[in-house]
């Protein structure tokens, strides 16, 4: 008996055009009167994946930042894991002193250091889903979305910490040469700070947030919690950042247009999230299972 299913949103959930894919939502619906609960496993924020949820009619628990926060259906911070003060200033003088654009996440929202190059990272992920669409074109997607219109930008992202008393669950450095240059940078700050995770979501970004802070730890806490078997559970993804939640589920699934070394690690393939690779890897999840 399928017990639980998650899913990441981007790349897995959301459509080319960065919305639930119709098909998904309508097989969340089903398997939600089936009795089967489901819950996202993001590396977005409570509001900017609430946006979405809600345009599909969707109403779950939010696993956000990669598994450093739970929030409830009504939007209740449940847990946090969040980086040690000190640790987090520290990477945040290191990337802005070596000229990297970087973003903070907290509880509360998503703060970044430059609403410009957030426009142009938006860009480049839209036009990586999109790749028949101008550059002009994504540029004015990207301005215009809820991604770029609705977090915070500040001068100085220390301010959080040293005035907001925030605590950071997440920083992402994004650079356009992508792992070439974040890859060693990975590595020289999992040198420096022991109590560290590094990932990344897509080709641009480095994510970083405390040990511990994983969607594979917050996807067992939520099971622990809630008596599930990780057995019985389907989890579905398609980035490095799905694969601490793939590794341990009886059903695992990575996505057509998931990274090779995702592949790797799931048990199952299904469809791209152009085709609702989501909506179809519950329906051969149902059949292993015998629930329909």
């Amino acid at each position: 008996m399928l017990e639980l299913i998650v899913s990441d949103m981007d790349g897995t959930l959301l459509d080319r055009n960065v919305h639930v894919h119709p098909q998904n939502a309508k097989m969340l619906m089903k398997t939600y009167n089936m009795g089967i609960p489901f819950i996202v496993s993001t590396g977005r924020n409570f509001t900017e994946a609430k946006a979405l949820l809600d345009e599909a009619g969707i109403r779950c628990p939010i696993i956000g930042l990669n598994g450093a926060i739970l929030f409830g259906r009504n939007g209740e911070v449940e847990y946090e894991v969040a980086l040690p003060d000190e640790t987090a200033k520290n990477i945040i003088k290191k990337g802005t002193a070596e000229g990297y654009y970087l973003e903070a996440m907290t509880s509360k929202n998503v703060y970044s250091s430059s609403k410009k190059e957030r426009i142009l990272g938006m860009t480049e992920l839209i036009h990586r889903q999109n790749p028949d669409l101008s550059r002009e074109e994504c540029q004015q997607r990207a301005t215009q979305s809820h991604e770029v219109n609705a977090i915070e930008y500040r001068d100085d992202l220390l301010d959080l910490i040293d005035k907001d008393h925030q605590n950071i669950l997440k920083i992402t450095v994004l650079h356009v040469d992508g792992q070439k240059v974040l890859n060693p940078l990975a590595e020289e700050l999992k040198n420096e700070f022991k109590n560290i995770y590094t990932t990344s979501s897509f080709e641009n970004n480095l994510e970083i947030s405390r040990q511990g802070a994983t969607k594979g730890d917050a996807v067992k806490k939520y099971c622990d919690d809630h008596g599930y078997n990780l057995e019985n559970i389907l989890t579905v993804g398609d980035n490095f950042n799905d694969v601490t939640m793939l590794e341990m589920a009886g059903y695992s699934y990575a996505m057509g247009n998931a990274e090779p070394g995702v592949k790797d690690v799931a048990k199952y393939e299904t469809d791209t999230n152009y085709n609702a690779g989501v909506a179809k890897a519950i329906a051969d999840a149902l059949k292993r299972t015998q629930t329909i």
